[in-house]
């Protein structure tokens, strides 16, 4: 007897044949894995988002009820944009305008007392005035400060000769309340006119009213 014991044949395995199925049973239980995984992360997130919303809940309910009018008041609409008088910290966008530092040739003489009375030069009167001008145009607010300069201003827009350029194009800022009384003082209700002709002709008028006062004191 054969002291050599012969094995037994075994059939051989289907996965021999087809490399592609070797580790198929162990692609399939890492695919079941990570579906379930997966699925776990899924329901994980879903939960979390239905605990936000009900925590976010109360909070739009609040920013419902205080958007809500009170019984009697009509609501307010597009309040970030409007001037609230509680809030002095809020400040209205104003228009910026490049204007003509436009002053008539009769108020030369008046300019050149100044100059020397002062003991400094016409040109430095000059900007010291554009500076005051610019500060008062500021802080101009409606009608009732464009009504003091509308005749001024009036008689300056209507005389084209005598009116001359001093100095380069400066920046200014008008509020839209100011700037459309200005309009309604010139006989421009539909705003036709351009808007630095119409500042400027009052900025004019804003200077000569200034240089009046500081010849006087």
């Amino acid at each position: 007897m054969n002291r050599f014991r012969i094995p037994t044949r075994v059939a051989p395995s289907p996965a021999a044949e087809e490399p592609g199925l070797q580790n198929s049973a162990a692609r399939l239980r890492s695919s079941r894995d990570v579906q379930a995984r997966l699925l776990a992360e899924r329901r994980g997130e879903a939960g979390g988002a239905e605990s936000n919303d009900r925590n976010a809940a109360p909070a739009v309910e609040q920013a419902a009820s205080a958007e809500s009018p009170v019984k009697g008041e009509a609501p307010v609409r597009g309040a970030s944009a409007e001037f609230h008088p509680a809030n002095p910290s809020q400040k209205i966008a104003k228009v910026k305008l490049v204007i003509s530092y436009r002053l008539p040739l009769r108020i030369e003489p008046e300019v050149a007392d100044i100059a020397e009375r002062d003991a400094v030069t016409v040109e430095y009167v000059l900007r010291g005035m554009a500076r005051d001008g610019r500060e008062v145009l500021r802080e101009m607010r409606g009608g009732r400060d464009v009504e003091v300069l509308a005749p001024e201003a009036t008689s300056l827009e209507r005389v084209a000769v005598g009116i001359k350029t001093v100095g380069e194009p400066m920046t200014v800022y008008v509020r839209p309340d100011t700037l459309a009384a200005m309009h309604h003082a010139l006989g421009d209700p539909w705003s036709v006119m351009p808007r630095a002709t119409v500042v400027g002709v009052f900025f004019t008028a804003i200077v000569v009213r200034l240089l009046a006062a500081r010849r006087a004191g």
